[in-house]
């Protein structure tokens, strides 16, 4: 009898976390495999389970691992009561680092919500552990035990990030003690849209059918991502056009709320809240998140925001007057006022909140539709937690009058029980399209027709113009499933060779240090039988999948070895 297969996927989150597994029979159809989630993520100080928990860590000083999630935030707040904050590091949504830094290397740090530095890896590692060792506790309770060496493992990441930003993903769970070749990166946006095809929401069937296009809007904490989706007629979907996006998710209205309040209460307020009053903090932004995306457009009552004790106390430490009094001072004061330990604010300012975000997001829906390979889109189908936004979902619905708008079933689980499924089938999505031009470093002999003179350089008598961009694959290039690329390269080194791998969503690039491309990472060849001779190699660049890797063969030693590539350090 042939052994059942194991599935454990992490949907690793801006502002919320989880996971999802699953145990099924070979051969076993996707509308069959039956998905467990976690269900007990418990908010004590909250009163609130939740099917995912929040992106925030809690290290001792030693970077051992304490505590992840809900737990991270309570017992932080108790170690701040205690005055014990120096012997710990708390993490907080810092997944959008990784968004946002365009630079990203193995050595570079984070800072904690006090600016304590620590590496990177260590804190994305630590938080993957956390989530991972927390999975195996749940599938023993259920008699369960995921093999290290056969489970298959499922890493979220968005379909906008850069492939550095997923090579850095794939290390820090590598680091986190998940096998390399039992590891799969899986785009948010495709394991939505493989759900969303699975198990359709009522009203949504169209998406089913045969040679139907539609968009998919992932709408998640910190970034949005947008890609439209072909079905084939065997079932599988293509990619239409390359995924677009932005780091414009729930956080930027949570930033508003910030904004608000800073200028409510004068200064940087919640920063002084955030490190003083962490739990209260915390607290506040739990309920506005709930706010952002119950307030209706049309809502006529004022919205009421529950604020903790601690905004009293800091409002005499930082101004020497009540809340009240400050409030009243407050150029917004006439929208506001105070109703026991809420603070109640009018919908006409709540609303003030929206329009850059909505503006934002509909520019890009805008920016796919306009594109000249996408014609004939009748759905837009909206996934992830910030979906659930009424605001945002009214934008939408009223920018897009002739298009049909669905919102799937718990959009905020889609992702993390899409990649489950990915797991199974990885080759669900047929074919992709390039985001960007990928190229390598060479030296060539030069030529003044073509190269900058101040670039010709002597080389053995001879002259030679470096650093020049070499492409092999250009952006909006289909790549179907499995397609590769062959390139032979001569070297002589007498041990191995070293090539540097380079992308660009830029035009016409000749050279890799002009700052119009990004290093994606480093090729190293070693040779196992090193002379002085002259050697060919052939690189083999796989492509189709979810992320780039080479196949190196050595063509004397008939010898070949697949790797992901090397991130800077």
């Amino acid at each position: 009898m042939a052994k059942p297969i194991y599935v454990a996927a992490i949907d690793f989150g801006t502002t919320y976390s989880g996971y999802s597994f699953s145990v099924s029979e070979p051969g076993t159809e996707p509308k069959d495999v039956k998905i467990f989630s976690n269900q007990i993520w418990h908010a004590g100080t909250g009163n609130m389970a939740s099917l995912r928990t929040p992106t925030c860590l809690l290290l001792s000083k030693d970077r051992k691992l304490t505590v992840f999630g809900y737990e991270a935030e309570e017992k932080y707040a108790d170690i701040v009561l205690e005055g014990k904050v120096d012997d710990y590091y708390f993490f907080h949504r810092f997944k959008m680092h990784l968004h946002n830094k365009e630079n990203i290397t193995l050595n570079m740090v984070l800072k904690d919500v006090r600016g304590q530095p620590l590496p990177a890896i260590d804190v994305f590692s630590l938080s993957i552990k956390a989530l991972k060792d927390h999975l195996d506790k749940t599938v023993r309770i259920q008699n369960n035990v995921l093999d290290d060496r056969t489970t298959k493992w499922v890493l979220t990441v968005p379909a906008i990030w850069t492939d550095t930003a997923k090579q850095f993903m794939r290390k820090s769970a590598e680091q986190a003690g998940i096998s390399r070749d039992m590891l799969t990166i899986a785009l948010e946006p495709e394991a939505a849209s493989m759900y969303c095809q699975t198990f359709p929401s009522p009203g949504c069937k169209e998406i089913m059918e045969i040679g139907s296009r539609y968009m998919v809007v992932d709408l998640g904490g910190g970034t949005i991502d947008v890609t439209v989706h072909e079905k084939n007629p065997d079932g599988t979907l293509k990619e239409v056009t390359k995924a677009s996006g932005n780091g414009c998710g729930g956080t930027s209205i949570d930033n508003e709320f910030i904004q608000l309040f800073d200028s409510i209460f004068e200064g940087s307020f919640m920063k002084s809240l955030k490190s003083e009053f962490p739990e209260s903090y915390l607290f506040l932004l739990r309920n506005i998140d709930n706010i952002k995306k119950v307030f209706q457009p049309e809502q006529k009552e004022k919205v009421n925001l529950r604020f903790p004790y601690a905004l009293r106390d800091l409002c005499w430490s930082l101004y020497g007057k009540s809340i009240e009094q400050v409030i009243n001072s407050s150029t917004q004061r006439s929208y506001i006022d105070l109703f026991t330990d809420k603070i109640r604010i009018g919908p006409m300012l709540v609303k003030s909140l929206f329009p850059t975000t909505c503006t934002t997001i509909i520019s890009v829906i805008q920016s796919v539709l306009q594109q000249e390979r996408v014609p004939n889109i009748s759905t837009i189908l909206l996934v992830g937690g910030f979906s659930e936004c009424k605001m945002i979902q009214n934008a939408i619905v009223t920018a897009f009058p002739n298009l049909n708008i669905f919102v799937q079933e718990d959009p905020a689980l889609v992702v993390l029980k899409g990649a489950v499924l990915f797991g199974y089938k990885p080759d669900f999505i047929s074919s992709r399209i390039s985001r960007y031009t990928y190229g390598i470093r060479v030296k060539l002999p030069f030529d003044e027709t073509i190269h900058d003179r101040e670039r010709k350089q002597m080389f053995e008598g001879k002259t030679y113009c470096n650093n020049i961009f070499k492409p092999f694959m250009n952006i909006n290039t289909r790549i179907p499933l499995g397609h590769t690329i062959e390139k032979l390269y001569t070297t002589h080194s007498k041990s191995g060779c070293l090539y540097q791998v380079y992308y660009t969503d830029r035009e016409n690039v000749k050279y890799t240090d002009t700052g119009e491309c990004t290093e994606m990472g480093k090729i190293n060849i070693h040779f196992q039988n090193p002379d002085c001779k002259k050697r060919q190699m052939k690189v083999v660049f796989n492509f189709g999948d979810t992320e780039l890797s080479v196949t190196v063969v050595d063509l004397e030693e008939k010898t070949e070895e697949r790797e992901f590539f090397e991130i800077q350090r």
